[in-house]
């Protein structure tokens, strides 16, 4: 069996649907034992407790949503050999889960009681909300462009090589398995710093809202560029190739955005939105141009 051919098993719809049951299920007993630590914490004085997802209620959030983003993540990458454009999609909704999962955060950073509008804390929270707003309407810009494309080209035959798909199928089965293993080494590391208040791998990071997706990001940046390349002896459709390479640049802005704070994080979140936008915008205004 070929490496391409496992694609199909672990991404076959009943796997799909398992995984999404499997999601559910340790999304609800996440928060049952998320919101149980936390009323613990909240009774008694253990050292071990006294974290900082551990002291307000609304923290508990922050697990499931953690179990919605990894099925997340496995639904990307089932869908990064059919198009540029709908694995971009998905990256845009990734980035809005990782963002209103801070929003929760952010919330329980401030005291309201006491806050005014020149409070940090405040400030983050109100930008992280304009940004998923921002984001949101990006998408579904995003997807009514794509629809249109899609009917625009439902009538023309496409110059894909068919070893092209198996191409991308392969790189798909790679690319998750790097992320499971990546995704060990992040749990590793999490569960050592909680007990021991240090990494034990160096260069880890410490921001909640970015471990893992930092070194995700960079691995679909690599898998990207891979079929990019690819696609330039498979095909001859060379606007086809600047969009496609265009959204590479998106997810390259995406995934800076992940190394800064605070308002910048939000501008590179949505310059890479916008910036995706436009490429595909451009793309069916060209498309619309040749077929007449």
């Amino acid at each position: 069996m070929k490496v391409h051919d496992y694609f199909a098993v672990i991404f076959s719809s009943r796997n799909r649907e398992a995984v999404e049951r499997i999601t559910l299920l340790l999304s609800l007993i996440g928060f049952v034992i998320h919101a149980t630590l936390i009323g613990v914490n909240s009774f008694f004085d253990f050292e071990l407790l006294d974290r900082e997802l551990l002291k307000n209620p609304i923290s508990a959030i922050y697990t499931p949503f953690s179990f919605i983003l990894i099925y997340e993540i496995f639904l990307l990458v089932y869908y990064l050999p059919r198009s540029f454009t709908t694995s971009l999609i998905k990256q845009f909704e990734i980035i809005c889960l990782i963002l209103i999962r801070k929003v929760f955060n952010d919330v329980t950073l401030i005291d309201f009681p006491n806050a005014s509008f020149d409070d940090s804390s405040l400030i983050n929270l109100l930008v992280d909300l304009g940004c998923v707003l921002l984001l949101m309407l990006i998408i579904v810009w995003f997807h009514k462009t794509n629809r249109r494309i899609i009917e625009l080209t439902s009538k023309t035959v496409t110059e894909e090589k068919e070893t092209f798909p198996y191409f991308k199928k392969a790189i798909a089965v790679i690319l998750l398995i790097v992320i499971l293993l990546v995704s060990v080494i992040h749990l590793i590391d999490f569960v050592y710093l909680e007990i021991n208040d240090e990494h034990l791998i160096k260069g880890m990071n410490n921001n909640l809202n970015t471990i893992f997706y930092q070194d995700f990001f960079t691995l679909l940046i690599l898998s990207d560029v891979l079929i990019l390349l690819l696609s330039y002896g498979l095909t001859s459709n060379h606007f086809k190739l600047l969009r496609n390479t265009g959204f590479v640049i998106s997810t390259i802005l995406l995934r800076l955005s992940f190394g800064a704070q605070g308002v910048m994080n939000a501008l590179l979140i949505i310059l890479g939105g916008l910036f995706g936008y436009a490429i595909i915008r451009l793309y069916y205004s060209y498309l619309n141009t040749s077929t007449k």
